[in-house]
C-alpha cells in the first residue's frame, strides 16, 4: 500500500479517537462518571440527552445505537456492549452484551450475561453470571441463578410484598425450543414457554397469598410449555411439552433409555393438535399481559411520570408485542411444514394436521389477533384500579410499589383482576379445545 494511503488511514484512525474523546468529555461534563475513559467507546450513533446524570461506566464498556437510554443511578460494569438498548435507573449491569433489549428500574446482572433479541426485564428483575436471555419477557422481580439459557419465555410467576424474590429459577436450567424443521419453511420453527398467569402481577398488593413460581436447577424444559402459577419444578426434571396447572409439583420425566431411530421418522409428524392447544394457552396469558403493559403506560401518563420513564415502559411494552408475534410465527411455520408436504406427517396424522393448520391460518390467529387489538371492556375493568393508582402514587415510587399500597381484596383489584383473566379465558374459550 501507498505511503500516502496509510497515512490517510491513520489520520482517519485518529478523527475517530478525537471524536470518541469529545462524546466521553460532554457526558462527563453533565455528570456521567465514566471510569478509564481511554477504554470506553461511545458511538456517533448514540444521543448523549439519553444517558441521564448520574450514571456510571465502567473501563471497557462499548454504548451503541441511536435507541440506547441510561438511567440515573445505573451502573455499568466493565467491558459491557450495549446496543440499542433501553436500560432503567438504578440498575447494576456487569460485563456481558445487551442489544435491543429493555430493563426497567432496579434490574441487575452479574459477569457475561447476554441479553438480546428484545428481552423485556419488569423492576427487578436480576440474574447471577453467564445467563443468556433471548425474546424474553421476564414479570416483577424475577430471579435467575447462574448458567441458564432462556429462548422464547415469558415468565411471570408471582410475587408477593412479604418476599424479596418474586419467580425463581435455579442453575444451570435450560429451556430448549429447537425443533429441526427450518430447511423446509425457511425459518427454524421455535416454540416457547410460558410461566405464571395473570394473577401473578396482582401478587404484589397487600394482603395478597405468597404465591410464586419456582424453578429448580439443572431443569430441561422441553417447549412449548405452560406452567401454572404457585407451580414448583423439581431439580433435575425434565419438563416434557404440556399444559401444566396451578399449584403442582412437577418431579421426574427423563428418558428412561436412549433411542435410536431414522431421523426421517422424527420429521415426520403426529397429531399437532395438543401443540396448538399449548399456543393458545400461552398467547391467552402473553395477550393478557400485554393489556397490563396498557395499563401501565397509562397510569405513568397520567402520573405525568418524565418522559424518560414514560418511553421506558413503552419500550417494554413493544418488546411483549415483540414475544407475540414469535409466537404465531411457530404457529405459522408449524402450519406451513404440515401443509407443504404429505410426508410432512404421519399417515395416520395427516388429516388431522391439515385440519388444524387450516384453523390456525384461517381461524385461531385471527380470533387471537382481534382479542389483542380489541379495546372493549378494558376501560371498564381497568378504570376504578388506575384512578386508585394514580390517586396512591406519590411521584416517587415504582408502579409495583404503589400497587403494593393497594388490597388485594379490594373492589378495584377484584374487577381488573377479573378482566385480565378475562382476556386469556376469552381466547382460550373461543379456540374450543
Amino acid at each position: 500500500m501507498m505511503a500516502w494511503a496509510w497515512k490517510r488511514m491513520s489520520k482517519m484512525s485518529e478523527e475517530k479517537v478525537q471524536a470518541n474523546r469529545n462524546r466521553i468529555l460532554v457526558l462527563q461534563k453533565k455528570g456521567v462518571e465514566i471510569l478509564n475513559p481511554e477504554s470506553v467507546s461511545v458511538s456517533e450513533s448514540v444521543d448523549l440527552e439519553k444517558i441521564e446524570v448520574g450514571v456510571s461506566i465502567g473501563a471497557g464498556c462499548s454504548i451503541d445505537g441511536a435507541a440506547t437510554m441510561i438511567g440515573t443511578g445505573t451502573e455499568i460494569k466493565g467491558a459491557a456492549s450495549i446496543k440499542n438498548c433501553l436500560i432503567g435507573r438504578n440498575c447494576s449491569l456487569h460485563s456481558g452484551e445487551y442489544l435491543d433489549s429493555v430493563l426497567l428500574d432496579g434490574c441487575s446482572t452479574v459477569g457475561w450475561a447476554r441479553v438480546r433479541g428484545h428481552c423485556a426485564w419488569e423492576e427487578g428483575t436480576n440474574s447471577a453470571h453467564n445467563v443468556d436471555t433471548k425474546t424474553t419477557v421476564l414479570g416483577y422481580k424475577t430471579t435467575l441463578g447462574s448458567l441458564i439459557n432462556f429462548c422464547n419465555v415469558l415468565m411471570l410467576g408471582g410475587t408477593s410484598p412479604r418476599l424479596e424474590v418474586g419467580a425463581e429459577v435455579g442453575s444451570g436450567t435450560i429451556n430448549f425450543n429447537f425443533l429441526p424443521y427450518g430447511a423446509a419453511v425457511g425459518a427454524l420453527i421455535k416454540p416457547s414457554t410460558v410461566v405464571g398467569s395473570m394473577e401473578s402481577p396482582f401478587l404484589s398488593c397487600q394482603g395478597a397469598p405468597i404465591r410464586y413460581d419456582f424453578v429448580g436447577g439443572h431443569c430441561s424444559i422441553i417447549a412449548p410449555v405452560v406452567i401454572g402459577l404457585n407451580s414448583m419444578i423439581a431439580a433435575k426434571t425434565r419438563v416434557n411439552p404440556g399444559i401444566y396447572g396451578d399449584d403442582v409439583l412437577v418431579a421426574g420425566g427423563n428418558l428412561e433409555r436412549t433411542s435410536v431411530i431414522d431421523v426421517q421418522r422424527i420429521r415426520a409428524l403426529k397429531d399437532m393438535t395438543s401443540k396448538y392447544q399449548i399456543l393458545v394457552k400461552q398467547l391467552s396469558i402473553a395477550v393478557a399481559f400485554r393489556k397490563w403493559c396498557q395499563l401501565r403506560i397509562l397510569w405513568a401518563e397520567e402520573c405525568t411520570l418524565d418522559d424518560f420513564e414514560i418511553r421506558l415502559i413503552r419500550g417494554y411494552a413493544e418488546k411483549v408485542d415483540r414475544f407475540i408475534g414469535a409466537l404465531e410465527d411457530y404457529g405459522d411455520n408449524i402450519a406451513k411444514y404440515l401443509l407443504a408436504s404429505d410426508d410432512h406427517s404421519r399417515p395416520e396424522s395427516l388429516s388431522t394436521n391439515q385440519r388444524i393448520s387450516n384453523r390456525w391460518v384461517e381461524v385461531l390467529k385471527p380470533q387471537i389477533r382481534e382479542t389483542l387489538e380489541d379495546e372493549s371492556g378494558f376501560a371498564e375493568g381497568t378504570s376504578d384500579l388506575g384512578s386508585a393508582l394514580i390517586r396512591m402514587a406519590d411521584g416517587k415510587q415504582q408502579f409495583y410499589e404503589t400497587l403494593a399500597k393497594l388490597d388485594y381484596t379490594s373492589a378495584e383489584v377484584s374487577r381488573a383482576r377479573e378482566y385480565f383473566q378475562s382476556v386469556a379465558a376469552r381466547i382460550v374459550g373461543r379456540a374450543g379445545f
